[in-house]
């Protein structure tokens, strides 16, 4: 009978000890582990995310790789960090990959990047029937100049175009927040020699915008800093049955600084006549 208690004691420990051990493992061995799958998972999120944008629909975030697959690294990661579940990746992030990453997807050559597997991108060809309208940004401080001589390259050895006035919008916001949207008559374009060509999705580029061949909002006039200066401030106006207050000649009021108090001779006189009546 003592045996068969012993045996069952001896059972119930083991037990015991093999639960502890089992919750020391997993509250000091997991969290690290937990730590790298996650790392090492979203490294190979970010990495398959790149191959997507870089080697295969570039035209989706607004990009154009040229002849050998680059893109300048600061236009991808201003399209990188419009997506909402990517916005906290920096430059930086591409060097981690190529380091931690064994077949990383990317190259990079200075400040350009591109895919390893580039056979999926679309190729580049000359688009014989153009959408009737097509969508360009430009920065608002070349507004002016572009009214005068056209559109020109910037960013791009070509002019990026998009047939979708959103996807214009998007590209034209990575460079100026308030950047001017115009809309491209292709047939005038045709008409003076422009060619255009398809780069994938609602993209199209084109060597020069002719400045008879597209529309926008009129030009902003500057105001000098004198006429800033002499601009009376807009006044509220007045609802029936209240008045303003003119606080122009009202004096301002004097504060009282906090201080130790004047000293008053008599009333020191008294005190010590009290404490002391040979004070006198």
């Amino acid at each position: 009978m003592d045996s068969m208690r012993l045996s069952g004691f001896m059972s119930s420990s083991r037990k015991t000890i093999g639960r502890d051990f089992e919750y020391r493992r997993q509250a000091i061995v997991s969290p690290t582990h937990r730590r790298r799958m996650k790392t090492h998972s979203t490294l190979r999120q970010f990495s398959k995310y790149l191959s997507y944008v870089l080697g295969r629909r570039p035209y989706e975030f607004g990009l154009v790789p040229d002849e050998n697959g680059f893109v300048s690294v600061q236009m991808l990661l201003k399209a990188i960090c419009e997506e909402k579940d990517w916005k906290f990746i920096r430059e930086t992030h591409f060097h981690e990959l190529l380091l931690l990453e064994t077949g990383a997807p990317i190259e990079i050559a200075g400040n350009r990047i591109r895919s390893v597997d580039r056979s999926h991108l679309p190729i580049i060809t000359i688009s014989p029937d153009p959408p009737k309208l097509l969508y360009v940004c430009i920065r608002q401080k070349a507004h002016a100049h572009v009214l005068e001589k056209g559109i020109s390259p910037s960013a791009y050895p070509q002019v990026v175009l998009s047939s979708d006035r959103d996807m214009a919008l998007r590209m034209g916001r990575r460079y100026d927040p308030e950047a001017v949207l115009l809309s491209v008559y292709c047939s005038k374009c045709r008409e003076q020699g422009v060619v255009f060509s398809q780069a994938g999705g609602s993209l199209y580029t084109a060597g020069h915008i002719p400045h008879k061949c597209f529309a926008g909002p009129a030009l902003a006039l500057k105001r000098t800093p004198k006429e800033q200066a002499h601009d009376p401030s807009p006044q509220r106006p007045i609802t029936p049955g209240s008045f303003t207050l003119e606080l122009q000649n009202e004096k301002p009021v004097s504060q009282k600084v906090k201080g130790r108090k004047k000293e008053i001779v008599w009333k020191k006189n008294r005190k010590q006549l009290q404490k002391n009546p040979e004070y006198l």
